[in-house]
């Protein structure tokens, strides 16, 4: 039996695997509502997306050195932290800071999560996946749900979101495409912990003469103490997303992970009645529970196919 088969094979979900998953789910949906408050209280989006990114490489790195096990810093390993900062922070992370102010936090949960099922439909040219009917057709229900966001003129608080919903939307793209280059690209014995580190490090170096041009900078203490706050807690928040990640995947594999995109849909509306008190009109329910649909077809199709490869082999 291959390393790659028992490996699977020890990978089993359990309580303690639902109850990482729940409370990264929570975690991560926690970001969108720090974006906004930092905002509102001033702190910039440049220095905000450098704050997160080095302070959580920073909280990772240390974690590694605990461990014993520090990033690589040959060539191939560089280049991965470095594309992979881009695409999968310094990118995404800074168009989420910049629309943060101008839209329900909700609602940029929903489209943040349409990330699974754009990598799916980017794998497809570069065959890393195969054609499913079902993934397609999730595919569909979720760009309705996007379409619910964007055409009906009671859906969004004002007609001007419009403009950064379509914004926000180079999101899921950017986290998508670094899917994709990941699986292409990156070394294979890098370990989680060492990926995620070396990728925050790379997103930081990244936005540090990016911030320093713009003159973008944040220094602590800032324009109030809840800017401060969020800022903080942006930073905890990015190092345990991503550490939680990977023991997930460790223990019960890359498809159950990707579970935690229903959790923070879901988490999103909370926290946005909770933090922001915000009612949300029809329409965006409507398109979460598109966009909620969608993402089952995905996972359940993804998973069919990968039972059926298993009992084959």
């Amino acid at each position: 039996m291959s390393n790659t088969k028992s490996a699977a094979m020890q990978r089993k979900v359990g309580p303690l695997a639902i109850i990482l998953l729940f409370t990264a789910g929570l975690v991560y949906s926690l970001l969108f509502p720090a974006n906004r408050i930092a905002s509102e209280n001033g702190v910039p989006a440049l220095g905000y997306v450098l704050w997160i990114s080095l302070g959580g490489g920073a909280l990772m790195l240390l974690a590694c050195a605990l461990c014993g096990n520090l990033p690589r810093i040959e060539r191939r390993y560089l280049v991965t932290y470095f594309v992979g900062g881009a695409l999968s922070i310094a990118a995404p992370m800074t168009l989420l800071a910049l629309a943060a102010p101008h839209l329900p936090s909700s609602v940029i949960t929903m489209i943040v999560v349409l990330s699974p099922l754009l990598s799916y439909l980017f794998a497809l040219p570069v065959k890393l996946e195969r054609f499913r009917w079902l993934s397609i057709a999730g595919l569909l229900s979720a760009l309705s749900g996007v379409l619910l966001i964007l055409l009906p003129e009671a859906s969004l608080p004002g007609p001007d979101m419009v403009g950064w919903v379509l914004l926000t939307l180079l999101t899921p793209v950017s986290f998508a495409f670094f899917n994709i280059f990941i699986d292409l690209y990156a070394p294979p014995k890098e370990s989680g912990l060492q990926l995620g580190t070396g990728t925050l490090l790379g997103a930081s170096l990244i936005m540090l003469p990016i911030t320093a041009i713009a003159g973008d900078f944040y220094l602590f203490p800032g324009y109030s103490s809840e800017g401060d706050f969020a800022v903080l807690c942006a930073i905890l928040i990015n190092a345990l997303r991503w550490w939680l990640m990977f023991i997930i995947i460790h223990m019960s594999g890359a498809i159950f992970v990707s579970q935690t995109a229903y959790i923070i849909v879901l988490a999103g509306f909370a926290w946005e009645a909770l933090f922001f008190a915000g009612v949300l009109s029809s329409f965006i329910w409507a398109a979460a529970a598109l966009l909620l649909v969608g993402l089952a077809a995905n996972t359940y199709s993804k998973t069919r196919e990968q039972r059926g490869m298993s009992i084959s082999t």
